[in-house]
């Protein structure tokens, strides 16, 4: 059976990744239909705890799993390692006699509690003596109840999660409040400030990225251009001699990288870098992201027959967080870069064929409807080879965020 899994980050409070929310996507058996909660959560413990591809989905870090109220009594969290989960009860769990005695064999047990997407009941007490981490949506809840929570709940000893954070000043707030985790794209969306000029750091960058993409661009002069910041030509030689190239004799310069890989190839790398360097200052998740989305749009694009335009796709995807690297509207990126009109379209939101794979590798990030970017392909896609592509694009992207 192959599973589809999907995985938001959870930040803490210093924009470092503390874990993974495992997200059911569908398997062959049931592709993109819903399941219940209770065979969703089934298929991610039994297809990813008990698979070899499990380290990859969650990159070492821990990995928070939905439970509803009958996996809970079946003591389905037995069979998961306590020191890599974080098990989460689901906010429509009705806190019974029999569900809280089972929830008292979690604790101790020695595994970590969290309640979601958490509204204050009564009814819930026992479960909240138990809880060590409280998941506040701060969307459905409002800033100040999720104020109040706080005051209410940090002196009791219990962590705060917020969700659904989407800009820097909610996450600011919640921090400030004394909220230490946080899961949404607070970090992936530009903060867009029109007064404030753009860093000459990364103008620089920005130029570089320019002259790099420019179409008419020769070997000679892309190598001329590189070499005016050695910093960056010594980790583009590091990169392209890494295993994830594939290159089997070490290069020691970038004429011979340019010869070996060719030039597609090595503009390609070359944006990798610049983007590293232009985010240095976000989140890494941020960056990981990118390339995530870049790994998996270039994948995608060679098993729909455009193995041809990999490279475009590929540059979509690390350039879709451009705005958040930047903090600029993307317009603005955009009009200052060669890039293809198809790739410029996609950016600006546009839709294009492109456009429709990055939408795919998107859903992935959070509850997307996956079965209508599927149905917009020009080409049937199985569900295993999207589950084989996410699982090498998440591991490639660890691969290259280590190096």
């Amino acid at each position: 059976m192959t599973l589809m899994v999907g995985r938001q980050p959870i930040l803490d409070q210093y924009g470092v990744t503390y874990a993974y929310e495992l997200l059911y996507r569908g398997h062959d058996e049931h592709a993109f239909s819903n399941l219940n909660e209770d065979e969703a959560t089934s298929s991610v413990i039994n297809n990813t705890f008990y698979s070899a591809e499990f380290g990859c989905i969650s990159s070492g870090k821990k990995s928070f799993i939905n439970f509803t109220s009958q996996l809970v009594r079946d003591e389905v969290w037995r069979v998961l390692p306590k020191h890599d989960v974080v098990i989460e009860l689901l906010e429509n769990i009705e806190p019974t006699p029999e569900l809280i005695a089972a929830a008292q064999k979690i604790k101790g047990q020695g595994y970590t509690l969290a309640l979601d997407d958490f509204e204050y009941d009564p009814k819930l007490e026992p479960l909240i003596e138990l809880a060590d981490i409280i998941k506040v949506d701060i969307r459905q809840s409002g800033m100040q109840t999720a104020e109040k929570l706080a005051k209410t709940y940090l002196p009791r000893g219990i962590k705060l999660l917020a969700e659904k954070v989407e800009t820097l000043k909610e996450f600011k707030d919640c921090r400030d409040w004394g909220y230490t985790l946080f899961q949404g794209f607070f970090f992936a969306r530009p903060e867009v400030i029109e007064s404030e000029q753009i860093p000459e750091s990364k103008v620089s960058k920005l130029q570089l990225m320019q002259k790099v993409h420019q179409p008419d661009i020769d070997y000679t002069d892309l190598v001329d251009v590189l070499k005016s910041d050695p910093s960056l030509t010594l980790k583009l030689l590091k990169y392209i001699n890494s295993v994830a190239m594939g290159v089997r004799h070490e290069i020691t310069n970038l004429r011979q990288a340019l010869a070996l890989i060719g030039l597609n190839n090595f503009k390609k790398w070359a944006s990798v870098l610049i983007m590293a360097s232009i985010a240095e200052d976000k989140p890494r998740e941020l960056m990981k992201l990118s390339l995530f989305r870049g790994r998996f749009c270039e994948l995608l694009s060679d098993k729909i027959g455009l193995s041809d335009q990999s490279s475009e796709y590929f540059l979509t995807g690390i350039f879709s967080l451009m705005d958040a690297a930047f903090g600029k509207p993307m317009e603005t990126l955009v009009a200052d870069l060669p890039l293809s009109d198809e790739i410029i379209e996609t950016l600006l939101g546009n839709e294009t064929k492109i456009r429709n794979v990055l939408e795919l590798s998107q859903a992935l990030e959070y509850e997307g409807e996956i079965e209508k970017y599927v149905s917009k392909l020009r080409t049937s896609v199985p569900l295993i080879k999207l589950s084989e592509i996410n699982q090498e694009a998440i591991s490639w992207t660890d691969q290259i965020m280590r190096l």
